[in-house]
């Protein structure tokens, strides 16, 4: 960063973030004017002499320089430059649109409209609280409240009978309402035992539509399932179903009755003891 003030040509080396302009700015003001030696600077904001170097160099001056004189008209520019970078721009402006709308979309949807994760939307409306930007409070329902008289929890246990196995995110879409807001009331049913455990539990609908195909299509296995879907290993997903509880969503299978069923489809039951009398019996 080049700058012109007084009639020189001062280079200034401020780093990107505002943050670290920011507290750079404050060490200097702080050593400007006064005899007092680098550790002891280090030693008042908890840092390293290093970092009060840094910060120094940052601004084209020695720390002698800075000991000496009471004023550096570099401040001023690092001041404007903070004010520059804490402005909003006009995505930041959209997100924050898009936040305090009606729908209250989550910060998942507003990432994938910018091509943003979770966390950076996160950031930016921090960034935007910190600057006084108004966002809109999105409180909890009451913890006092009524699930016998909630239309949203009476619309929950329906879907429940209807499709018991659905991902939170499908529940938010076909009720029409915010996936927190569902959270909250889901975990509220599943408190009471009012809802099963598995329902609203799983992330991926891939997960869902592999449990479903694996309980209706006996003959095939869940290797032949897991390759059919894309799935590395899903006999060791189901193992794990299994460990956490869930495995009654999974129909019991074993290689005898699958023989058995093969068997009897094809027409041809086959008493094991009596071939062997037989084959005995033979010889």
């Amino acid at each position: 960063m080049v700058a012109k003030v007084a009639k020189q040509e001062i280079t200034l080396n401020l780093p990107r973030r505002p943050t670290t302009v920011e507290r750079y700015l404050k060490i200097v003001k702080f050593a400007l004017g006064r005899d007092r030696d680098v550790e002891a600077v280090a030693k008042h904001f908890g840092c390293s002499p290093a970092t009060v170097l840094n910060a120094i160099r940052a601004f084209g001056v020695t720390y002698d320089q800075v000991r000496r004189r009471r004023t550096l008209p570099q401040l001023k520019i690092a001041e404007e430059y903070i004010k520059l970078e804490r402005r909003l721009s006009e995505r930041d402006q959209k997100i924050i649109e898009m936040y305090n709308s009606p729908e209250a979309p989550t910060l998942e949807q507003i990432g994938r409209a910018f091509g943003l994760t979770r966390q950076r939307v996160h950031q930016i409306l921090k960034k935007a609280k910190a600057l006084g930007v108004k966002l809109v409070e999105r409180k909890t329902p009451p913890e006092g409240h009524w699930i016998e008289r909630c239309q949203l929890c009476k619309r929950i246990l329906q879907l429940q009978e209807e499709e018991p196995l659905l991902t939170r995110r499908q529940i938010a879409t076909r009720l029409n309402a915010p996936i927190w807001v569902v959270h909250w009331h889901l975990n509220r049913l599943k408190a009471r035992g009012l809802v099963a455990r598995h329902f609203g539990h799983f992330r991926s609908e891939r997960l869902i539509q592999a449990i479903k195909l694996y309980n209706s299509n006996t003959e095939v296995s869940a290797w032949k399932l897991g390759r059919m879907l894309g799935y590395k290993n899903l006999p060791g997903i189901f193992c794990e179903l299994e460990k956490r509880g869930l495995g009654y969503l999974l129909q019991p299978r074993s290689r005898r009755m699958a023989g058995r069923r093969r068997a009897a489809q094809s027409g041809t039951v086959i008493d094991a003891k009596q071939a062997f009398r037989t084959r005995r019996a033979g010889k």
